[in-house]
């Protein structure tokens, strides 16, 4: 009796949302503003050389394009009578197009708890008149912001974007170019402070224990060592106390160290634990849960943990994200992959949140010959698709989805937009 209460209950759950998502559609469908449907955005190009950095890219989807449109790009609060650095005049429905300027450098120490444009802005044009905007922003409290539609919401009915490898980041200001090494372990070209400000809210952690080194705790990429933990931990303790933002930190992965002593587990947890108790979410309140209790309880951390051995002797660390990867080399195979998982997922009654890696995997002769040009360039190669995908295909599927070189995606704003979607009373 106790299955079917809790099939019902989740059944239940599942036809909400399944109303929810169909609401947002018809909303949209329903609007007379031929530019309720459409996008323009900007991201910046993950590519690097000694001659190339931070290229701003505009991209845009309009089903009802016209003759005559232009998209433009300002360095200012986008007029009629604002002078343009670029512009153009899209022929396809779709697309991306990169442009020849570098968006300056932006020091996480100049970004804000208050959303905030970074200079530049894009605006579709229609006959002279600005029809549709958008910025570089930054979103540090977009879930707190929207409490009063998405606090009956469980993480697993949500869209949440994340990082994958967060952090395997380098923080690059001039042009140059990477070595071998740097081209396939950095993933990500912010740190975890700026990454969590610009949006993102669900971390992907590997962590490596060195008892030999000063600091023995680090943030791993494989086997190697990147950053101490204790920075990453530093920057979470500062976006935590500056919002109310509900963080996923999620520690997948022992690459160096751990072996098969659960000891070393155990003075990671005790270390986690020390530096985190007063933000962690306890395990009790499970992943059904919502956001709404998540806020009530004050603790807005969740650490999920890849050791099922260890995670049930503490309340403070949960089962970990599932990972969804492909572990493919292609475009054309990635959109396989994905488009499978979130088929599938449409039907799931599963509770626990997934992630889906959404970026192509080299194998070892592809890193030692260097065959896809490095993490930077297959990142380049699938970002704008994944964005695409999820904005127009997988929107009602998608729970979290992790990119390397977020800054290069959409995925912030379209996880965001869905959101909206998925939860709207309109």
């Amino acid at each position: 009796m106790k299955f079917l209460y809790s099939y019902y209950i989740l059944t239940i759950a599942t036809l909400l949302i399944v109303v929810r998502c169909s609401a947002s559609k018809s909303c949209s469908r329903n609007s007379t503003d031929e530019f309720a449907n459409s996008h323009v955005g900007l991201i910046i190009s993950p590519m690097l050389s000694s001659s190339e950095i931070r290229r701003i890219e505009i991209y845009w989807t309009h089903a009802n394009l016209q003759s005559g449109d232009v998209i433009a790009l300002y360095d200012e609060e986008p007029r009629e009578v604002a002078t343009a650095l670029y512009s153009f005049e899209p022929h396809t429905i779709n697309g991306i197009l990169k442009t020849r300027l570098q968006a300056d450098f932006v020091p996480t120490s100049n970004l804000t708890f208050e959303r905030q444009c970074l200079k530049y802005h894009v605006a579709w044009l229609r006959n002279g008149v600005i029809r549709k905007t958008n910025c570089l922003e930054t979103r540090p409290n977009w879930l707190a912001q929207r409490k009063s539609t998405l606090g009956s919401a469980r993480i697993r009915d949500l869209f949440l974007p994340g990082t994958h490898d967060s952090v395997s980041y380098s923080i690059v200001q001039s042009p140059t170019n990477d070595n071998i090494i740097d081209k396939y372990v950095i993933a990500q070209d912010e740190d975890v402070l700026a990454q969590l400000i610009y949006g993102i809210r669900y971390l992907d952690i590997r962590v490596g224990y060195y008892p030999l080194l000063n600091q023995v705790w680090w943030g791993n990429h494989g086997i190697v060592n990147v950053v101490p933990l204790q920075t990453i931990i530093n920057d979470l303790k500062i976006f935590l106390n500056n919002t109310e933002e509900i963080v996923i930190f999620d520690v997948q992965e022992f690459p160096i160290g751990f072996g098969s002593d659960l000891s070393i587990h155990h003075k990671l947890v005790a270390y986690l634990e020390k530096q985190l108790g007063d933000y962690l979410l306890p395990k009790s309140y499970g992943w059904s849960t919502t956001l709404d209790n998540i806020w009530a309880s004050g603790k807005r951390l969740i650490i999920g943990y890849d050791q099922s051995s260890v995670v049930p002797l503490y309340n403070s660390i949960w089962p970990c994200v599932t990972h969804q990867w492909g572990n493919v080399r292609s475009v054309s195979a990635l959109y396989t992959y994905l488009n499978r998982i979130e088929t599938a997922a449409m039907s799931s009654l599963v509770v626990n949140p997934r992630s889906a890696m959404a970026q192509m995997t080299p194998n070892t002769w592809d890193v030692i010959l260097d065959r896809l040009g490095g993490l930077r360039k297959m990142a380049n190669d699938v970002n704008i698709n994944v964005t695409t995908w999820y904005a127009t295909k997988w929107h009602n599927s998608a729970n979290i989805v992790a990119v390397d070189f977020f800054k290069g995606s959409g995925i912030i704003e379209t996880s965001i937009e869905w959101n909206d979607k998925r939860f709207s009373s309109c």
